[in-house]
């Protein structure tokens, strides 16, 4: 077989395997509950817009919600309108971006190398456990990590044309632009600081002064900004210190304080980057260590080089921050396997010794198992454990049998191999979401509970009573009253008028007895103290951790 038909062959291959995940990847989204808590949130919220027809000013659960601008807002509004109040729709625009943000990195892959390694690139990224994860959880991390990796692709195909097409260039560069106004009305500035300082960065690194004369400056900030502030300008009108709320509060306090409790220690992603990268551990790695290297003259358009920054870059900003979460670090992903998907000797190697790893951790998780079942835990605990273990060796015998028919079949074919890889790789964790997520789903979701509750009355009022659960609102398809309970709502309640909460226990008690009807969802130690004060409920469902009442 000479060159060019085993280049079609490698080509075919790799773009029937991504068709096939494609259709598992949509087919699949909608089984699964909806999750506590951001599945909650950033579904009701749409839900909202489309009930109120506010599109302007984000609400939740009635409240003003401003911590994040409204692009996945609207996206998942219009989802939800077109396919109907249900898990499918709400998780679509996350699915979508996962698949979206694929075709950009073929694209840029073909463009540096070739199109079987911008295939195999889009596959890699595909199969990385926190790719497959954040692909099919609702957050708002996926849709940025999209419009993210859009913007640096669009760069470098630009750029890479720059001599050769100009025309082609300047609009490739207009896409770079309008990528991050998209990035920046999905998750504030980090659309453009990101973008902006891996060219800062890769242009002092690589001395590639031209990229800055091909930029088109003026026309794309325009763009940006025809973007980008419009929204904000609206939101600000229709309520004062927005702006300051967001920019001030949700970027600056956020990134450099510890106030949402979410401080890791300054390795913390570098331990997430191990995990979430496999089964190409070894290639993002080698990618990452290695990929400062220069691959063409210093002045001269070095597209690796671009790729090696933004991953390395982004690691290292989030890493600085006091605020950490494990999906931030998604954007990093599409570079790293842009720069992993080698087939060279030392691309061999690394497949080779991602096979054995992936076998080695399925074997693993086969003697971990019995070892865990021993522990002794509380009943929630084994309830969990015992219904999510067969999902979880599903997953491990997928993972054996990819690393197992990878590892015999390199030495005869690279392709082959690292497909097997990708397949298990992206087969075994969305097995274990949507079988396993959907198992234990009584755990994070409201749904299985309101479903053994049974229907309730229309208009009737519905408390949280020191605790709040975020899928509550889009089940009942109503603002619900939390008691006791602020977190995220602060704002909003702060906002609203003051009967949208409550404040003390009493307050409810008396609002309750006074009630002809209404439904409330309580802790299990405060239901038990409730009722031996003698307050009127009839326990309808209750789950581990919660008990579901009425009023009468």
């Amino acid at each position: 077989m000479n060159r060019d038909t085993d280049a079609r062959h490698q080509a075919r291959a790799w773009t029937l395997l991504l068709l096939t995940c494609g259709i598992a990847w949509f087919a699949l989204l909608g089984l699964r509950p909806l999750y506590n808590p951001d599945e909650g949130r950033y579904a009701q919220i749409p839900a909202e817009m489309l009930a109120s027809g506010d599109w302007t000013v984000p609400h939740l659960n009635g409240g003003v919600y401003l911590e994040k601008p409204p692009l996945q807002y609207w996206a998942t509004a219009a989802s939800l309108r077109l396919f109907g109040h249900n898990e499918w729709a709400a998780r679509f625009v996350t699915a979508a971006s996962a698949a979206g943000a694929l075709v950009f990195v073929f694209l840029v892959g073909r463009r540096l190398w070739s199109a079987t390694r911008g295939l195999a690139a889009a596959a890699m990224t595909a199969s990385m456990l926190l790719y497959v994860f954040m692909g099919q959880l609702m957050t708002l991390d996926m849709s940025l990590s999209c419009w993210l990796t859009a913007a640096i692709a669009a760069f470098c195909l630009a750029q890479a044309d720059r001599d050769t097409d100009p025309a082609r260039s300047r609009r490739w560069m207009l896409a770079c632009w309008a990528a991050m106004g998209l990035a920046t009305l999905t998750k504030g500035l980090i659309g453009i600081v990101l973008p902006g300082a891996v060219l800062v960065l890769y242009t002092l690194l690589q001395r590639d002064w031209n990229a800055w004369r091909h930029l088109n400056l003026l026309r794309g900030l325009a763009l940006y900004l025809a973007i980008v502030l419009p929204w904000f300008i609206l939101v600000e009108r229709a309520h004062p210190g927005a702006f300051d709320f967001l920019i001030i509060r949700e970027h600056f306090q956020r990134y450099l304080t510890k106030m949402h409790d979410r401080y890791q220690p300054w390795w913390y992603f570098l331990m997430i980057l191990a995990i979430g990268s496999l089964p190409w551990l070894p290639q993002s790695w080698r990618a990452l260590l290695g990929g400062w290297r220069a691959s063409v003259p210093a002045g001269r358009f070095d597209g690796a080089r671009v790729l090696w920054v933004s991953a390395a870059f982004t690691l290292l900003f989030f890493s600085l921050s006091d605020s950490k979460l494990a999906p931030y670090i998604v954007p990093v992903l599409a570079p790293l396997a842009l720069l992993g998907a080698r087939d060279d000797a030392r691309g061999v190697a690394d497949l080779r010794l991602a096979a054995g790893l992936q076998l080695l951790l399925a074997l693993a998780i086969a003697v971990a198992l019995p070892l865990y079942w021993r522990r002794t835990v509380g009943a929630d605990a084994t309830w969990t454990r015992a219904t999510l273990t067969p999902w979880v060796v599903g997953m491990a015998a997928l993972m054996a049998a990819g690393g197992g028919y990878a590892l015999a079949s390199v030495g005869r074919s690279v392709g082959t191999a690292r497909r097997a890889l990708a397949a298990a790789g992206f087969a075994g964790p969305l097995l274990l979401l949507a079988g396993g997520g959907t198992a234990i789903a009584g755990r994070y979701s409201a749904r299985p509970l309101l479903e053994r509750a049974g229907t309730l009355d229309a208009g009737a009022p519905i408390y949280t009573v020191e605790t709040f659960d975020w899928t509550l609102p889009f089940y009942t398809g109503r603002v619900v009253i939390p008691v006791v309970y602020r977190g995220e709502l602060d704002y909003g309640l702060k906002s609203s008028p003051a009967e949208a909460g409550i404040a003390t226990v009493p307050e409810f008690e008396a609002r309750w007895s006074a009630a002809a009807s209404g439904y409330a969802l309580l802790p299990h130690a405060t239901a038990a103290r409730l009722a031996r004060d003698g307050l009127p409920m009839r326990e309808l469902a209750h789950d581990f951790d919660n008990v579901f009442v009425s009023r009468r």
